[in-house]
């Protein structure tokens, strides 16, 4: 299985693509993008193929997955910057606001920690106000705890990586289809929008990317078609994403029959275009050194920006001052929060095994 496999080292324009999917969902929260929801499929799908590539990667190394390192350095990357977020919401929530409204955020918080408020959010059993954007970071863990054991149960038992890849993909496929199946029975679009069942499958085409990407599937002969392909449908595909990202409505029933499947596949598309394409047009803008950075900062400025926007509003400053003052603070924020708190904890990471290249947030 390992014969032929290629590694992956850091690719800056995978930062970069994260920035654009960061920049987008901050649109999005500030209402000056109608469509910038789907920069979390970006997000999900970058994700599924790094933590997938990871783990591949280590099974050739050393013929297993050791589990118990992966969800330390899993926690060690993403519970310090939420914690230390919601330390500060709850002393503010505490010191600013009265009883009643401090205990709701407190159940925010809460809910928060326990990564479950795409459930909490999924079947309305708790009204989000600030956190409400950790839904995704909930998915992704979820994804964490099942998908790794799944994969590493399946690269024991096949020899062959491409009967992994034909799971991977049915997976991706059945969770579309139970998507499209809800949206006809009329389930409503928070069920969708938010559900596990229904989201995974970005994750899982990212994941199938990893898996078959590093494989040496792409011979000579087959690169010189792929070459052929990828100089019209990457930039295309950015183009369409630019697109849905200003006419999208996550309260369309369009997006769930086939627009958030065709955003995961363009998705897709620029990342095997940035990692075999020495000529693409998709890999010089997304290489920008400003959007790179903005990428490595994006957990943080994901994290902090909804509850910046939020109190904002809430302290009565007008539409255009609190989006322009909040994503100053957000970046300032985001910024010392990775440059103080992240960094230094991913040093330690290190001790845990491989750490992914462009580490997935």
């Amino acid at each position: 299985m390992t014969q032929g496999r290629s590694k992956l080292g850091y690719v800056p324009e995978l930062d970069g693509l994260r920035g654009a999917a960061i920049l987008a969902v901050m649109g999005f929260h500030s209402g000056l993008l109608n469509g910038g929801f789907i920069g979390v499929d970006i997000f999900f799908v970058l994700s599924g193929f790094l933590i997938t590539t990871l783990l591949i990667q280590e099974f050739d190394g050393s013929g297993s997955i050791c589990l118990r390192y992966f969800y330390v350095r899993r926690v060690l990357r993403l519970g310090p910057a939420l914690i230390a977020l919601l330390i500060v919401f709850c002393l503010a929530s505490s010191a600013l606001l009265n009883k009643e409204k401090a205990y709701s955020n407190y159940v925010e918080a809460i809910i928060s920690f326990f990564y479950i408020s795409n459930f909490a959010q999924e079947f309305s059993i708790y009204h989000f106000e600030f956190l409400g954007p950790t839904w995704s970071l909930s998915i992704e863990e979820q994804f964490y705890i099942v998908w790794p054991i799944m994969l590493w149960i399946l690269l024991r038992v096949s020899k062959n990586i491409y009967h992994v890849a034909v799971i991977s993909v049915s997976i991706a496929l059945l969770s579309w289809s139970s998507r499209i199946y809800l949206s006809m029975n009329e389930a409503l679009p928070v069920r969708l929008y938010y559900g596990f069942d229904t989201r995974v499958c970005a994750l899982m085409i990212g994941s199938t990317l990893g898996i078959v990407l590093p494989a040496g599937f792409l011979t000579d002969n087959t690169k010189i078609i792929f070459n052929k392909i990828l100089t019209v449908v990457p930039p295309l595909s950015m183009a369409c994403l630019l697109f849905y990202s200003t006419v999208g409505d996550f309260m369309d029933p369009r997006m769930y029959y086939f627009g958030l499947f065709v955003v995961d596949l363009m998705t897709a598309a620029l990342i095997l275009d940035i990692l075999v394409n020495p000529r693409s047009i998709v890999r010089r803008l997304l290489a920008m050194r400003s959007l790179v950075w903005v990428g490595s900062i994006s957990y943080g400025l994901y994290l902090w920006h909804q509850p910046i926007y939020r109190t904002m509003g809430d302290l009565g400053f007008n539409d255009l001052t609190s989006i322009a003052v909040g994503t100053l603070i957000s970046f300032l924020v985001a910024a010392l929060s990775y440059y103080v708190l992240e960094t230094p904890i991913l040093k330690r990471k290190k001790r845990f095994g491989r750490t992914a290249a462009n580490d997935s947030r």
